[in-house]
């Protein structure tokens, strides 16, 4: 036995010890201020014993994180098919290590919600999000299906709720449930730590793309051959070149996955979903629910713009070759003030293209969905809250120390606290409604934002290549 917790202890210690981005002084300090100011508010509305409840709760939900999304990708390194042949009992500690951790933090989780009453349905969400997790972790492709998989059914499963938490609530059903979930994390510990080789490497591959994508979308996008070999942007690329368009020249120096059209059809696709989700949820809920907050679901449709403004100030630095070539083209502003005017416009031209057509993707979605003539203003009072953020990509790209990618978010929250707070604080003074003045303070804010942005770049050197000085 000694024998085995020494090897359970390496094997964790060794699975555990890749880098966290997350892994913080600031995080750490500000999630355990967090959790002690709510231990704290537990323990003054309903006493100490909710408090030590919450907390043990609060541990095994942590232990479970660490589990999935540190362990796990550990381990899985850790299992390669040479070290399971130097090593042999590594991949069945492995197995074993994975199932004992799942099992005491879903143990700790599920049980305070029985002792207390609780639905026992907690078991159920614990078991498939944990187990989606952790193939999701580990790069199995199952992962994703599983979690969306437990969304769904979470959703359209309201006549069984009560069904299932009465039999949950027996000790005999919690125990059958509680087998049937150990065999199903021994099965998908099975699928992390595969025996064949090509599987094992095919998970590592994956979760690799998978973490490029999340640290450099621009560069592992255009990884893949099919978005640069599209015939429709190559007949776009021969009609601007054609044409001598400045203006395009300029937009196809920052690559082929940023236009107008392909943010047109991801936007077409992405309302579909979000209508039919809205649809879904409707005919659960019912339609007068849907009609109130519709127009909160169509606003997750403003994320793509977001998205391509903060991407665009990433484009330039990566495509220093194609740049040199544009610049040399008969149709470009030969000075860098003149130059550097020019990219500055286009940039944001195409910034507010974008929000145009996200604002109003989100509002036809609304309308469609049967959301009233009021909650549609509130939506396009929202869209104007994110117009400053057309304002990032407005900068001295000649520089090769960028600011951080988080300033614009957090710049653009600033601007949005600024905006609400003076909507509040005038709405009594005026007797007008918080989101319209919000709304005009956000305009003069993305006004002065782009102003600034304007003359910051056409004092600057000359932007093209990008990120060649120090």
């Amino acid at each position: 036995m000694n024998t085995r917790l020494q090897d359970y202890r390496l094997l964790w210690r060794a699975a555990v010890s890749h880098g966290n981005p997350f892994n913080t002084p600031i995080v750490r300090v500000g999630l355990s201020f967090l959790v002690l100011l709510a231990a704290a508010v537990q323990w003054h509305r309903h006493g100490p014993g909710a408090a030590l409840s919450w907390g043990w709760g609060v541990l095994c939900f942590a232990l479970l994180l660490t589990w999935a999304y540190r362990f796990v990708p550990g381990a899985v390194k850790l299992a390669a098919p040479a070290n399971a042949k130097l090593v042999p009992r590594m991949r069945a500690r492995l197995l074993e290590l994975f199932w004992l951790v799942w099992f005491v933090a879903i143990a700790g989780l599920v049980l305070p919600s029985y002792t207390e009453g609780g639905p026992g349905l907690m078991l159920l969400w614990g078991v498939g999000l944990s187990l989606g997790s952790a193939l999701s972790a580990a790069g199995h492709p199952a992962g994703m299906p599983v979690l969306l998989g437990v969304f769904f059914v979470t959703v359209s499963s309201g006549s069984l709720r009560p069904v299932a938490s009465g039999i949950l609530s027996h000790p005999a059903g919690q125990l059958v449930a509680m087998l049937l979930s150990a065999g199903l994390a021994a099965l998908v510990a099975r699928l992390v730590f595969p025996e064949g080789g090509e599987r094992h490497w095919r998970m590592v591959a994956r979760r690799a793309r998978m973490a490029d994508l999340a640290v450099n979308p621009v560069a592992s996008r255009d990884k893949f051959p099919g978005l640069r070999s599209r015939h429709w942007y190559a007949s776009t690329l021969r009609r601007d070149s054609a044409r001598r368009d400045p203006r395009r020249l300029v937009l196809h120096a920052l690559g082929s996955t940023h236009h107008v059209d392909e943010l047109a059809m991801g936007l077409g696709l992405l309302s579909l979903v979000v209508f039919a989700l809205g649809t879904f949820i409707g005919w659960h809920v019912g339609d007068e629910f849907m009609a109130d907050i519709g127009w909160t679901i169509a606003c997750s449709l403003l994320a793509a713009p977001f998205a391509t403004s903060l991407r665009l100030s990433q484009l330039l630095p990566v495509y220093t070759g194609e740049q040199a070539l544009v610049r040399l083209a008969p149709a470009m502003p030969s000075g860098a003030p003149a130059f550097n005017r020019h990219l500055a416009r286009t940039l944001l031209l195409h910034g507010v293209k974008g929000w145009a057509l996200a604002a109003c993707a989100a509002l036809a979605v609304a309308a469609l969905g049967g959301t009233a003539r009021g909650k549609l203003l509130n939506l396009a009072w929202v869209c104007c809250l994110l117009l400053p953020i057309v304002a990032a990509p407005l900068r001295d790209y000649a520089a090769r120390s960028a600011s951080s990618p988080m300033l614009p978010i957090v710049l653009l929250l600033a601007s949005i606290f600024v905006s609400v707070t003076i909507g509040f604080a005038a709405s009594p003074v005026f007797g007008s409604a918080v989101l319209p003045v919000a709304a005009a303070v956000s305009i003069g804010i993305a006004a002065l934002a782009i102003g600034r942005g304007l003359r910051t770049m056409e004092r600057a050197p000359f932007a093209f290549p990008a990120a060649r000085r120090d």
